[in-house]
């Protein structure tokens, strides 16, 4: 019996030592499969993340070239519209002047250049009202815009409001208006 124990005992070391070499073995192998498996996906979500990254610095990029040439697009066009304002006011097309500004302005609604020109158009055609509007618009934006100050007394003194016309003269004057001073000076006003 201790002979079959002693057998018995070396049958079942020497299964239980080869059967399970074969798992170590397999088992071992997929574990190396899956590290590797793992640095490979590590380095794929980091390429992803690097790639995103470079996707969203490109998509600002792009934003603000967009955003740069649509600004840069306005400022042409406001500028042809006004240049195209000049002519029709000098060949004294004033209504098409007058749609020119227009345009000028909602292209470029801070431009008091613009409004100065858009009253100096109503004021040829007698619309004193949109005139006054259009010179304290320009003023408003430029306070210091001697020809607006002075093209404003222009229509108030159209209008035959002669008080308010002198201020709006004598702030032109103060602004270094040298037209509107020289007139002031020889008319017995002082600004």
């Amino acid at each position: 019996m201790k002979r079959y124990f002693i057998i018995l005992s070396i049958l079942i070391y020497g299964c239980s030592s080869t059967v399970p070499d074969e798992y170590v073995v397999e088992l071992e192998s997929l574990k190396k499969e899956l590290k590797r498996t793992k640095s490979i996906a590590r380095s794929a979500v980091n390429q992803v993340h690097d790639l995103e990254r470079k996707l969203s610095k490109s998509i600002i990029v792009r934003d603000s070239l967009l955003i740069e040439h649509r600004n840069e697009t306005l400022l042409l066009r406001a500028s042809d519209a006004f240049q195209k304002g000049n002519n029709a006011f000098f060949t004294k097309n004033f209504k098409k002047a007058i749609e020119y500004y227009l345009k000028t302005i909602e292209l470029r609604p801070n431009d008091a250049h613009a409004y100065n020109n858009l009253g100096n158009s109503y004021k040829e055609i007698k619309n004193y009202s949109k005139a006054i509007n259009a010179f304290q618009n320009a003023i408003i934006l430029k306070p210091d815009y001697a020809s607006a100050h002075y093209n404003l007394g222009i229509v108030y003194q159209k209008n035959k409001n002669f008080e308010i016309a002198l201020d709006s003269y004598r702030k032109a004057a103060r602004l270094s208006h040298t037209g509107i001073q020289k007139w002031l000076k020889d008319s017995g006003y002082y600004w």
